[in-house]
């Protein structure tokens, strides 16, 4: 079954999978929750979102959408804090997640940017169609909004 994506209303629904995260080393979770909290980021300026997947009465995955915070200008959007429960992983929710936030961009953004440093995550944004960066120390990929 497919989950069913919906924008995040409360860092607190996001408890259980800030904590499984955290015990497979991952802190992304945590930082959305407490940078929401003390209000540095709640994903509320324009085109900006956090959308979370729903599978089973249970947020199995999360993903956010900023206006880049390294980018002059509001044009350049940044993907951020992907998690995906382990239990699910490998079932296109992750893709599902970062689909819907590239679907976002059209007339907000002319590009997405962000910053991995897994293998795992550089195959699975290659596949989404994001690009490498060289030489940039906030940006490792990126992705041209087609308008």
């Amino acid at each position: 079954m497919q989950p069913a994506l919906q924008p995040l209303e409360d860092p607190d629904q996001l408890n259980q999978l800030a904590q499984e995260a955290r015990s497979q080393g991952q802190r992304m979770v945590e930082r959305l929750q407490q940078e929401w909290r003390e209000g540095t980021n709640r994903f509320d300026r324009d085109g900006e979102t956090v959308l979370i997947a729903v599978q089973n009465e249970c947020i199995v995955g999360v993903c956010g959408l900023n206006r880049d915070p390294y980018c002059p200008g509001d044009d350049t959007g940044r993907v951020r804090r992907l998690y995906v429960s382990a239990a699910v992983r490998r079932q296109g929710i992750g893709s599902l997640l970062v689909e819907a936030i590239q679907q976002r961009c059209p007339g907000v953004f002319t590009q997405l940017r962000l910053r991995t440093h897994s293998p795992e995550a550089d195959a699975f944004y290659r596949a989404l169609g994001f690009r490498p960066v060289d030489g940039d120390p906030v940006c490792t990929h990126v992705w041209r909004v087609l308008s």
